[in-house]
């Protein structure tokens, strides 16, 4: 009997399903359905089970492990559809919420508006105070706790509620005995309290991730619930690993009570699949470049591990969560092109997304979009889009970007080409930006692109960054679908300690222990073997006064200065130290990693370099640094084999993407089936 592992990574425009059985792969692709999200995923999945031949609910009684990417909480922010949701805070800190942080965006000093989700009418003070210490020094009075539960919800119509009181991370008790009254009271009220969430220290922080989690908590709980019920009916005998933002996956119950923790659920399953990619390559320095139907997300691996944020910001909040560092903007094939005030193109970020999708979908849509561009410029085959399941309308394509154009001045190509030339630019800033932010030197990585558009990019963006080598896996246009079917469980729990180095061994160990053992009981609780769950500790560190920490590795105690310097000047250069300075550990942190058993892919052996058998032909394409199109040769990359290797320009068509092997680069298919391309070796 066959063992499958499957991954579903739902999209802005399409539904990704990846299923293997550890010797082969098959892929589904369907239109996300954003009013039925799982009418697109069910679909997907019915697409990948008669790409094996077998019926769905076989397939589904036959699954080992069941991954999912999914955009339910970052579409629920980004339209703001949350729960009308309540916060308690400790009296006298009610202003703090309404009192967010915003951004600079310009000399002018005009700021991001951020979304509101908690008005002032909605914030309830409760009499209470603990130091920093964790000593009581004012008790929980439980008749202000239950007044404001009643006002709350009896006047405000709160559906859910967050809890956030000072110093809570030292000493959780009054923050849970709240939650204790409210579900006395209301039973059917969610409640989010930050000690459980993100027990660390800064309050703003930890308020924000909390409100946010109770924000989205009713659209995550009705998804999965339904999801569950509709997959068990198919057939599906495991419970659903959902990918959470650190690059690990979450049980659906864990999920639904902590729903801000897959709030870059898809993005980072594919940054999960590229670090086992590149591990498997042996490539310790990875750019990782993900472009699809409505954005463009890049992330970097460093030393073979993907590089994370410690207070991630999410829809503009900073927030107390850990996170793979994931960046995010507007440019996917479903961008707009647009004309802003001035007379210029722009694209993006806003995006025709699914439906009705791009003008060339011919679904109704007449927005002109990336994609459109992609065609008219020759970049995509209209007859062969998805392998020739949806023909692509081309004079559509041209009919959009010409109304575009036409007040620039430009016809239907030179928009197209403008889009392209916009888009990648955005992109490369992208890059650029993540990696200045770390101190990294691009010319140190090869640049690994996947998503539907990725490959069309990948060569162009790696020569603009001085980048050598560019990877698109065999499965890039659904490999964040693969990350999900073979990412990791992953639990962390932190803890604030605040000590100045030199620490105290005996209480450091005290307190990873600490962790380790809560850790090691909620994963006994969801039924995982503590034989396959391995432990790893961190600690954050910062000069003293600084606002900002670095993570470090924790292993001997005696030479954790030592280890922080060396990483400080990886990050900011070594002008940047000051020896005099005093070091402060603020927070241990201990992560739990299980390795569920499943199948894996395993490499193929180099055959035959002549890709002859594999040559469609030739058309004409637009390529990067030109202004006309040019003859190009077409490869079927379903043809490619292992070994196969050709020179640019030439245009790879596999049956859910292409690739752009601009001149003068030369490109070979490595043993994992991915498609290498080496910058300037034509």
């Amino acid at each position: 009997m066959a063992a499958y592992s499957v991954g579903i990574d739902v999209g802005g425009t399409f539904t990704d399903c990846f299923v293997t059985d550890g010797a082969r792969g098959w892929r589904g692709k369907a239109p996300t359905t954003p009013r039925e999200p799982l009418r697109g995923l069910f679909a997907a999945l019915e697409d990948a089970a008669a790409a094996i031949g077998v019926p769905l609910a076989r397939a589904l009684g036959d699954t080992v492990h069941f991954g999912l990417g999914t955009t339910v909480v970052t579409n629920c922010l980004a339209q703001l559809a949350g729960a009308a949701t309540g916060l308690l805070v400790t009296e006298g800190f009610g202003d703090l919420w309404p009192m967010a942080r915003g951004h600079r965006l310009g000399v002018n000093g005009m700021s991001r508006p951020l979304p509101t989700l908690v008005p002032r009418r909605r914030i309830a003070e409760v009499r209470e105070r603990v130091d920093r210490d964790g000593t009581v020094l004012v008790p929980l009075d439980e008749a202000s706790v239950a007044g404001a539960l009643d006002r709350l919800i009896g006047e405000e119509g709160v559906e859910s509620l967050a809890v956030c009181l000072l110093w809570s991370f030292r000493n959780p008790a009054h923050e849970r005995r709240v939650a204790a009254i409210a579900c006395r009271r209301y039973p059917d009220l969610p409640v989010s309290c930050s000690a459980d969430l993100a027990p660390v220290m800064r309050e703003y922080e930890r308020m924000t991730a909390t409100v946010l989690s109770a924000y989205t908590t009713k659209s995550c709980t009705t998804f999965l619930h339904e999801l569950g019920a509709r997959l068990a009916a198919a057939g599906l005998r495991v419970p659903v690993a959902v990918v959470q933002s650190n690059g690990g996956t979450l049980p659906p119950a864990a999920a639904r009570t902590r729903p801000i923790l897959l709030a870059q659920s898809g993005p980072v399953a594919g940054v999960a699949a590229a670090e086992a990619l590149a591990g498997a390559l042996g490539v310790a320095e990875v750019i990782t470049g993900d472009v699809g139907g409505t954005s463009f997300d890049v992330a970097v691996i460093h030393a073979g591990a993907a590089e994370r944020r410690l207070r991630a910001e999410i829809s503009g909040l900073a927030t107390a969560l850990a996170t793979v560092a994931v960046g995010s903007i507007g440019a996917g094939g479903g961008s707009v092109g647009w004309s802003d005030a001035r007379g210029l193109l722009r694209v993006g970020p806003r995006s025709v997304g699914a439906d009705p999708g791009p003008a060339c979908y011919g679904r109704g849509g007449t927005e002109p979009a990336l994609t459109d561009a992609l065609v008219v410029l020759g970049l995509i085959d209209p007859s062969n889009f998805l392998g020739g399941r949806l023909a692509l309308d081309g004079e559509g394509a041209v009919a959009a970007l010409a109304r575009l154009g036409s007040p620039l001045g430009l016809d239907a190509a030179a928009t197209a080409r403008g889009m392209y030339r916009l888009a990648l630019e955005e992109m490369r800033l992208a890059v650029q930006g993540l990696l200045v932010e770390r101190g990294l030197d691009p010319r140190r990585f090869a640049f690994l692109c996947y998503g539907g558009c990725g490959a069309l990019f990948g060569a162009p963006m790696a020569r603009a960054l001085a980048i050598g080598r560019v990877i698109v896996p065999a499965l890039a246009a659904v490999f964040s679908a693969l990350g999900a079917a073979t990412a990791d469980v992953r639990r962390e729990a932190a803890r604030t300690v605040f000590r100045a180095l030199p620490a105290d061994p005996t209480e450091l160990e005290t307190c990873f222990a600490a962790l380790a053992a809560e850790l090691g009981a909620a994963l006994t609780a969801e039924g995982l073997p503590s034989e396959r769950v391995t432990f790893s500790r961190e600690v954050d560190l910062r000069f003293r006064k600084q606002t900002f920490e670095v993570t470090v590795p924790f292993g001997d105690a005696g030479r954790l200065a030592d280890a922080f310097r060396a990483r400080y000047a990886e990050l900011y250069g070594t002008g940047a130290l000051v020896a005099a300075v005093p070091i402060d550990l603020v927070n241990c942190r201990v992560i739990a990693t299980v390795r569920l058993p499943r199948p894996a892919l395993a490499p193929s052996p180099l055959g035959e370099p002549d890709a002859s058998a594999a040559r469609r032909g030739v058309r004409t394409a637009w390529l990067p640094g030109s202004e006309d199109g040019r003859p190009v040769a077409v490869y079927d990359g379903e043809r490619l084999r292992p070994g196969m290797a050709l020179a640019g320009p030439a245009l790879v068509e596999r049956r859910d993407t292409t690739i752009l092997v601009p001149a003068g680069d030369g490109a070979q298919v490595d043993a994992w089936g991915s498609l290498v391309i080496e910058v300037g070796r034509g």
